[in-house]
């Protein structure tokens, strides 16, 4: 059912529709216009209807007490109608609606078919009048909303996604003195990370290019490298070209010929798709060459949503775990310092959040979380009784404080059920310790935090997702140095470590903690990034939002 009839169906306006008779945005009124009291009192009634008529459907969030509370402060008053003309500005609005795709959003969700149809009576009602007004402030605040906030509740899309940071700034557009102020302030709403603005340019950029260009396709056979040369080879080159790898030159060129250049274009290419770079085109680079331009624009426009979900501003001190680069970057002081990370297992999800770090442990005893004792102690209990001896844990009897530590050699472990695994397990402090020398605690349901990790093989592997959801760092140490440095907290720090002791120790300045997922980013070249989606969260965005982010005449 379209928007039109939605609306059409609820507010029962059937004489609407028999008075359109033209497309032109020149509105004439009946020869005596109403009065303003006459519009206000069918604003107060349509008010109710119109937000009715557009309830939020499955995980959309759509904004519609904001525009009754706006209504009711100004007594009703119009906002698109003064002095008994339209406000012009109600045209840029529609302009801008219509181009929301550049942003990844949907413009059938603006409803400007509608408003538009509106502006073309020769003859309005009161009631017609209030609502068009009606519906283009729902339309404006639904925008101003989504593109500040996101378009979609990201919970109801994925249940580890916990990062939602709404802003109610947006809502101070709709107590602005006019319609052209309300409409100017609009694009002040979008995310400002310059990721974001470089994005939504290559966003425009595959939108442009899949209207009006083919996909440039290589053909699949044997492993294409320097020195070959044939029509694969120009293929490989056009599509290069396609995507921005080889920027365009009037020099001569065999086009068929596999170059110096293209090697180099094909290993930039390679690069930021996260896949082998040896400049040579093999089964998984023309894979990753031949997806389509309509695709990639689909995961640059998941992405920016995922970006309108955080805070419009960032604060300048954070750390920054970045969960599809594998990446840990600290923001601290003006200076950023970045190192390798181990995140969890596929089927152990490290989460999406935002916390605050205030204190760290060192020499830290390793409780272990009661979903992995179950799933992965347990079993390791029943092949070897002597297990928990052999990698230094102790057994206690239950999670109460004071709890009896006991004998594990005297439990039988083969008659204990996952369900029925009540003890508490630590792991003590030493070399073999899961947690290695230091923890970064930023307290959070999920019981995550940063730490050490005597595996320090795993971080020469480029995918790195292989922990029960906490996140390993590469150097734990220079990490631990960087957020106590020039503070008493440091001397305590070396000490502990020195004398072998558990100490926690308070930071000197809290620091917020971002677990983000992005698998699209721009590179330090500002081209896009396409990264392995890990955790499958691109199927869950397309399943929500489940549009063609193109313009209106080629949405579906």
């Amino acid at each position: 059912m379209t928007v039109m009839k939605h609306f059409l169906t609820i507010t029962a306006v059937s004489i609407f529709l028999s008075a359109c008779s033209s497309n032109s945005t020149n509105t004439q009124f009946i020869i005596e216009p109403p009065s303003e009291s006459q519009i206000e009192n069918s604003v107060k009634a349509q008010v109710s209807l119109a937000l009715n008529a557009f309830t939020p459907v499955a995980g959309q969030a759509l904004p519609n007490n904001s525009v009754l509370e706006a209504y009711e402060s100004r007594g009703y008053e119009p906002i698109w109608i003064k002095d008994k003309a339209i406000n012009p500005s109600i045209y840029k609005l529609i302009d801008i609606l219509e181009e929301s795709y550049t942003h990844g959003l949907n413009p059938v969700h603006y409803h400007t078919e509608t408003i538009k149809e509106y502006l073309a009576l020769t003859q309005a009602t009161p009631q017609q009048l209030a609502e068009m007004d009606v519906i283009t402030t729902i339309a404006l605040t639904s925008y101003a909303h989504d593109l500040s906030n996101g378009r979609y509740e990201p919970q109801l899309i994925d249940p580890n996604w916990q990062l939602d940071a709404p802003s109610n700034t947006w809502k101070d557009l709709l107590y602005l003195d006019s319609a052209t102020n309300m409409v100017n302030y609009l694009p002040l709403l979008a995310p400002r990370s310059p990721q974001y603005q470089v994005l939504q340019k290559w966003l425009v950029y595959y939108q442009d290019l899949a209207a009006k260009e083919k996909d440039i396709q290589v053909d699949s056979g044997d492993l294409l490298r320097p020195g070959d040369e044939g029509p694969r080879v120009a293929q490989l080159r056009a599509r290069l070209v396609q995507l921005g790898d080889i920027r365009f030159s009037t020099r001569k060129v065999n086009e068929e010929q596999f170059d110096l250049r293209l090697k180099e274009a094909l290993i930039r290419f390679q690069r930021r798709h996260h896949i082998s770079a040896d400049g040579s085109a093999g089964e998984n680079t023309i894979k990753m060459l031949n997806i389509p331009l309509e695709t990639r624009a689909k995961q640059v426009a998941y992405n920016l949503e995922r970006w309108r979900w955080l805070p419009s501003e960032l604060e300048s001190n954070r750390v920054w775990v970045d969960l599809t680069n594998y990446t840990v970057n600290l923001h601290l002081n003006g200076e950023l310092t970045s190192m390798k990370t181990i995140i969890g297992k596929p089927e152990r999800k490290t989460p999406v959040f935002k916390g605050l770090m205030t204190y760290m442990v060192t020499n830290p005893t390793w409780k272990i979380p009661h979903r992995i004792a179950r799933e992965s102690l347990l079993p390791k209990l029943k092949e070897d009784p002597n297990y928990l001896g052999k990698y230094g844990y102790k057994v206690y009897s239950s999670w109460s404080i004071g709890a009896k530590e006991l004998d594990p050699t005297k439990i039988d472990w083969n008659k204990i059920s996952e369900k029925q695994l009540r003890y508490r397990f630590e792991q003590t402090p030493d070399e073999d310790n899961a947690l290695g020398d230091y923890k970064f605690m930023f307290p959070n349901k999920n019981d995550i935090y940063l730490h050490d990790t005597p595996a320090k093989h795993l971080f020469r592997e480029r995918d790195r997702a292989f922990s029960a959801g906490c996140i390993r760092l590469e150097d734990p140490a220079e990490f631990a140095e960087k957020i106590t440095k020039g503070s008493s907290r440091f001397k305590e720090m070396t000490s502990s470590l020195k004398n072998k002791s558990n100490t926690v120790i308070s930071l000197p300045v809290q620091i917020p903690v971002y677990l983000v997922y992005f698998t699209v980013v721009p590179n330090a070249n500002g081209m896009p990034e396409f990264r392995n989606d890990v955790y499958e969260r691109d199927i869950l965005m397309e399943e929500a939002m489940g549009y063609s982010p193109f313009a209106p005449d080629e949405s579906i």
